[in-house]
């Protein structure tokens, strides 16, 4: 279960005097506790001065109205935008109109940009002036239709910070930081590896454990995605295109191994540095080895450790930033000006000279104060009023960052990677349906030395392997010589779950390797029953499906009517016989059934068992069957290259299924992947 954040923390910083620029800059030395909600800090500050002087506080010395602006920031940046909206008030409060009254929330970026996405252009719940902490949320919203026409084609950078891998500081040590860096690669690679930590003499740190918050709502983390991706395929973030999340099969397995070797994926980066300052995760484990992470945000925790009244002394471990050689990006923080505040003048006016006012030594002071780069600093440039002269040994961070890539992803890019990360996280409800008639033990077409079941084993296993750890999976096995024509061989449960020998994953793979053949085919009986079955037992915010392992060589269960094959089935249908030689020869199955085996044609099809229904039967009553609330779709994979295409394209058609032919290893994925991303 996921844990929303409590609190987030936020580094304090000192107000600047901007009548005298010159006085020392405050330090970074303790912490904000803020609620990860909608803050409201208004004005207070010129009002009460105004009410003691007898002014009215709602006009300009001049008697015009004054103009209101809005500010939502993140939290990790609420401090600093509230000391600098604080000080422009009292620079800007007694002066002709327009005169401000800066209002600043706090929420996080991606509510923000939810907000923004699902407001009306004129809307007054969204802010005139938004300030997240990466330039990535601006990307983002321009990619979504209805948040890009409230939002400005380009925002000016007013701060910034590199994303790094977070480590504690001894086990960095121990990889050779601070002379060398943990790369993306590196990091995921170390992270697969069992016994890392004991390979390395300390067995007591126990596993490589790699946590991120969720892409859905980290810049940090949505940057490791690009670059774990980056660093597998070889290509850099700026040759990356929408196709690269959607299309690439290769990109995709990678971004769907990240996901499984996160071991903890909380909401927002907040309670990463969290876990790591309570030394253990929500429910209990080791916190993180290693994290995606703003620079700043590390800054910040450390400073929190440092005692109080300006001590040096340490409390806890301190993290270090890693800068990965494989994929450095910067999060720049932008200044984004909605277009409905552009329209009114009064509060462009302000907007502009707030902006104005970031840029001055006493601004860049504060934002630096806070642990973020200078726009100068971040272009490579020295800055008086920068973050590198404030630096200490325990912030754990470079004085002077590596070259940042001065051309980058794509907002398309940044989406596609969001959302299929988000695909990539969804689990499966599912029954896998092997069909075992008769037909199964001839030779795959083309293939005389490779059985149908031996090829149908493969891929049960081999798929076994592509689902998800926490994914729940039943088998059944499909024959006319089974009772009711099918059996449940092993009942649903997550493929993580023990088992009597090992687990759930152990035990469906030793079932997929010792499957028997008998029988006449009953594979559209058992489709209708298992589709039954899944809607019985609906699993809400899973992947409720029917996965059907045949040869596809369905004999003559015909189709009874002629037309378009989107009418087929629907009217008029009549039953052939299907007698066939089901039970001619009057033999039992070991329990005691009666048998039902078909004769097989040339062409390695069968008879279907007495009383199967037909094609367009099975077609029709599936459709009848369907709920678009509670959808249980058919993902049908035939082992044999000659099986009926058209006809299992039809069964899966009727729950918004798919049909596929003789996938090889690359194709199961592709399978996996289609599966996930076409979902409701």
């Amino acid at each position: 279960m996921e844990i929303t954040p409590s609190v987030e923390i936020t580094p304090s910083v000192a107000v600047p005097d901007v009548a005298a620029p010159r006085r020392r800059r405050g330090a970074v030395n303790g912490l904000l506790i803020l609620v990860p909600t909608a803050l409201l800090v208004t004005g207070a500050t010129f009002a009460a001065t105004s009410i003691l002087g007898g002014s009215d506080p709602s006009t300009c010395a001049d008697g015009t109205p004054r103009t209101n602006l809005t500010i939502t920031t993140a939290p990790s940046l609420a401090v600093p935008v509230r000391a600098l909206a604080a000080a422009y008030e009292r620079a800007h409060g007694d002066r002709d109109g327009p005169c401000p009254t800066i209002t600043v929330q706090a929420t996080p970026s991606d509510r923000t940009l939810d907000a923004v996405a699902r407001a009306s252009p004129s809307a007054t719940s969204i802010p005139d002036v938004w300030i997240p902490e990466s330039s990535d949320w601006l990307a983002l919203g321009q990619e979504s239709a209805s948040a890009a026409p409230k939002l400005p084609l380009r925002a000016t950078t007013i701060a910034g910070s590199p994303v790094v891998i977070a480590m504690p500081r001894e086990m960095a040590q121990q990889l050779g930081w601070p002379e060398r860096h943990l790369s993306w690669a590196e990091l995921s690679a170390d992270a697969a590896v069992q016994g890392f930590w004991a390979s390395q003499g300390h067995p007591d740190w126990g596993q490589f454990r790699f946590d991120m918050a969720n892409p859905d709502s980290s810049a940090a983390a949505l940057r490791a995605v690009i670059g774990t991706v980056s660093a597998a395929r070889g290509i850099a973030p700026a040759e990356m295109s929408a196709g690269t999340f959607d299309q690439d099969r290769a990109a995709q397995a990678t971004t769907v191994r990240l996901e499984r070797l996160t071991t903890w994926l909380p909401t927002y980066d907040g309670q990463l540095f969290d876990a790591e300052r309570a030394g253990a995760v929500p429910g209990g484990g080791r916190p993180a080895s290693a994290f995606p992470a703003l620079e700043s945000d590390v800054i910040a925790y450390n400073r929190s450790l440092a005692g109080t009244g300006g001590s040096s002394q340490v409390r806890g471990s301190t993290l270090v930033a890693q800068y990965p050689s494989d994929g450095m990006f910067t999060a720049s923080v932008p200044y984004i000006v909605l277009t409905h505040t552009s329209d009114v003048q009064a509060k462009r006016a302000v907007a502009a000279s707030l902006l104005d006012f970031l840029g001055t030594d006493a601004g860049r002071r504060v934002l630096s104060d806070a642990g973020l780069r200078t726009p100068a600093e971040l272009a490579g440039h020295d800055d008086p009023a920068g973050l590198a002269d404030k630096l200490t040994i325990t912030d754990g961070v470079r004085a002077t960052p590596p070259k940042l890539a001065s051309i980058d992803a794509s907002d398309s890019t940044l989406g596609t990677a969001r959302r299929f990360f988000r695909h990539a996280r969804q689990r499966g409800a599912a029954i896998a349906v092997v069909d075992t008639s008769a037909s199964m033990r001839l030779p795959v077409t083309g293939q005389p030395g490779r059985t149908r079941i031996q090829t149908a084993s493969d891929l049960a296993v081999a798929g076994l392997q592509v689902l998800g750890p926490t994914s729940d999976l039943g088998v059944w096995q499909s024959a006319g010589a089974l009772p009711d024509g099918h059996r449940v061989l092993a009942p649903m449960a997550s493929l993580d779950a023990p088992a009597p020998t090992g687990t759930h994953l152990d035990e469906l793979t030793s079932i997929a390797r010792s499957l028997r053949t008998g029988g006449a085919t009953t594979l559209y009986s058992t489709i209708l029953a298992a589709v039954r079955d899944r809607q019985a037992h609906f699993t809400t915010g899973r992947l409720n499906e029917i996965i059907v392992i045949t040869d596809g060589l369905l004999g003559n269960a015909p189709s009874t009517t002629s037309g378009d094959a989107n009418q087929q089935g629907r009217t008029g249908s009549t039953r052939t016989s299907r007698n066939s030689s089901a039970g001619q020869d009057g033999s039992t199955s070991q329990d005691g059934s009666t048998s039902r085996n078909g004769s097989l044609s040339q062409d390695g099809s069968e008879a279907p068992a007495a009383g199967e229904p037909t094609l367009d039967e099975t077609v029709e009553q599936l459709r009848a069957d369907y709920d678009a609330n509670h959808p249980v779709r058919l993902v049908i994979i035939a082992c044999d290259p000659a099986a009926d295409a058209t006809s299992l394209q039809r069964l899966a058609d009727a729950t918004g299924g798919r049909a596929y032919i003789a996938p090889d290893a690359l194709g199961l994925f592709g399978i996996y992947a289609d599966t996930l991303t076409t979902a409701n």
